[in-house]
């Protein structure tokens, strides 16, 4: 179930290229849309609150049943790694939009909808650095330099997956400090 949760927030950015494919394709926006572009933009929001609302779901989850970090974490990764083909179509859509002057309202719909989908996926990552520090397999520290670096494009998707190898082994440094601190452990 965990992981039906994070479909809908993998397919956010896609629903951007689709919304794409459907306005250069007739048949797709007269048939959808009745050929109405602010119909298009409206579903592609509609979208984006539903995706909202299953990240809030999935972060909310996972503190009512204690999910343990690195289940939230490797769905953190999974919806990271899934959405860097999009990212990288939605970039070279961007730059082929920014050469004319009439592609600027797209690039700024590009924009938007990126940080949407880094927003959405940040929290779920945040969520996971919480529960790898509430875990004892992270020091404070770490994890919040962790759930900052979610929500940096770019970084998230490497520090994504060090989180989740993190929440896996826990933080080696950190369990010989506790150690070194307490005098029963030798």
């Amino acid at each position: 179930m965990k992981y039906l949760l994070c479909i809908p927030i993998i397919l956010f950015p896609y629903t951007l290229l689709f919304a794409l494919h459907c306005m250069y394709t007739g048949f797709l926006m007269e048939s959808l849309f009745a050929g109405n572009g602010y119909l298009l933009l409206a579903a592609v929001a509609l979208y984006g609150v539903i995706a909202f609302l299953f990240c809030v779901l999935l972060c909310a989850l996972s503190f009512a049943k204690k999910w343990n970090a690195a289940v939230l974490a490797r769905c953190n990764m999974i919806i990271k790694l899934c959405q860097i083909p999009a990212y990288l179509a939605i970039f070279v859509l961007g730059i082929v939009f920014s050469i004319s002057i009439f592609g600027i309202p797209f690039v700024l719909l590009f924009s938007l909808c990126d940080i949407a989908a880094i927003v959405m996926s940040g929290l779920i990552g945040a969520v996971a650095c919480y529960g790898t520090f509430a875990e004892k397999r992270m020091p404070r520290s770490d994890a919040i330099v962790y759930a900052l670096c979610q929500f940096l494009f770019c970084v998230d998707v490497v520090v994504c997956v060090m989180l989740y190898v993190c929440a896996l082994r826990g933080d080696r440094s950190g369990r010989e400090r506790e150690h070194e601190s307490d005098p029963k452990v030798i």
